[in-house]
């Protein structure tokens, strides 16, 4: 006859150790989505899709203080406020509260904005910025800016009850791509854990 003993406290022990793992992965999985979103804004510009990459639609008029940044990253705001909305023990809510920023949906989904009074003093403020620098500089620059200066001209000028159409960038999407970070981002957290 053999004799079988079990050690029930390894056992009681792995278990404990488990169930942190089991608690905490929502956690890891919001953190890693909520990084992914935020490098498709500041170093991808456009979302990775089964090995490549989509770029965001690009701007039909670059002006000079928008070279070399991303399309979505101006002030960053919308990069800081993507974050986990809610959690439990098991899922989580990763996104942007609409409240904080109203812009976003538009840029997610694309859509058509009304051009209000507000925007249009924004655009007039613009475009006597430019036009104001374009008297004063001389050579590529100055062709370059007064183009800035007739663009925000324009936009001034649109109709009362005109609209802006904004292309979709969706830079919240579930790809593939950040199913396998996410995969990853467990197993690494289990083989630290267990």
């Amino acid at each position: 006859m053999t004799k079988l003993t079990i050690n029930t406290q390894a056992l009681n022990h792995f278990e404990k150790r488990l169930k942190k793992v089991l608690n905490a992965m929502p956690a890891v999985i919001g953190q890693t989505a909520v990084n992914h979103f935020q490098e498709n804004i500041t170093k991808r510009q456009g979302v990775p899709t089964n090995g490549s990459l989509q770029r965001f639609k690009r701007r039909i008029f670059e002006n000079n203080r928008g070279r070399g940044r991303g399309i979505l990253n101006d002030m960053g705001n919308l990069v800081d406020s993507i974050k986990i909305i809610s959690r439990n023990s098991n899922s989580v809510h990763v996104g942007i509260r609409a409240s904080e920023i109203p812009y976003a949906e538009v840029h997610q989904q694309g859509g058509r904005i009304a051009i209000t009074d507000k925007m249009r003093k924004f655009f007039w403020a613009k475009y006597y910025q430019y036009a104001s620098s374009a008297g004063r500089a001389r050579g590529k620059r100055s062709v370059s800016t007064s183009r800035e200066a007739d663009f925000w001209k324009a936009m001034a000028l649109k109709r009362k009850g005109s609209s802006i159409n904004i292309p979709a960038r969706p830079f919240m999407d579930v790809t593939p791509d950040l199913e396998k970070a996410i995969l990853r981002a467990i197993q690494t957290e289990m083989n630290q854990t267990i």
